[in-house]
């Protein structure tokens, strides 16, 4: 047992686990700053910043309040709110759902469309950072994160993961083979380790991809 070292003060974060969740939480911390500051540039809160970039990026999720809710982990008064504000702005509008006509669908204004493009890229400074570290280190990164965010979805702590990682489509690279190459089966195509998505629109959970089979695919 290593023993500290009499006049140095104690550690902070004890254990590697203690520190892998500082550092998220410091990226974290930090990544709300530049959400919060993009936002504000624009006369936005963070919340609407987020829903306007969801709505400009199109499904999934559904553009519906519930929807956005559990994408962003939030209630649905928060996005409501959020919505609210965003219309009397002029930069989203509803109509009624013609499929569903209990519901309504949100979508983007004109107005709508250029904020959302100008707030889309909030987190380029966070990739100049990151476009420092090495190729191999940064494919090893991605896949570290991957696993975690798979890890805390398993665990509740997300709501909602579309990373290839965790698709009925997914096919993972041979254990130990050298490159690792992956494969997607909806799109017939091999993924090397940067090629995996963090938020594929085709994405389909092992458990819904066994609830449409029971139900004949609907």
């Amino acid at each position: 047992m290593r023993v500290r070292p009499p006049g140095t003060p104690e550690e902070r974060h004890p254990g590697l686990d203690a520190k892998i969740v500082a550092a998220l939480d410091r990226i974290g911390g930090a990544l709300q700053v530049l959400a919060r500051r993009a936002a504000e540039a624009h006369d936005l809160s963070p919340t609407q910043l987020r829903v306007l970039v969801r709505l400009h990026a199109g499904p999934p999720p559904p553009a519906r309040t519930s929807a956005l809710a559990r994408e962003l982990d939030v209630t649905d008064p928060t996005v409501s709110d959020a919505l609210q504000a965003l219309r009397r702005k002029g930069l989203v509008e509803r109509e009624r759902d013609p499929d569903d006509r209990r519901h309504y669908r949100l979508h983007l204004t004109a107005d709508g469309r250029r904020t959302a493009r100008a707030v889309s890229r909030w987190t380029a400074p966070v990739e100049a950072a990151t476009s420092r570290i090495d190729r191999p280190d940064g494919e090893q990164l991605l896949a570290a994160l991957l696993d975690v965010l798979e890890r805390m979805h398993s665990e509740h702590l997300i709501s909602v993961t579309r990373a290839c990682t965790t698709c009925h489509h997914f096919e993972p690279a041979v254990r130990r083979a050298r490159p690792a190459v992956h494969r997607c089966t909806f799109f017939d195509h091999r993924l090397g380790p940067s090629d995996i998505r963090v938020d594929c629109p085709e994405h389909v959970t092992h458990e819904e991809f066994a609830r449409r089979a029971a139900t004949g695919g609907r």
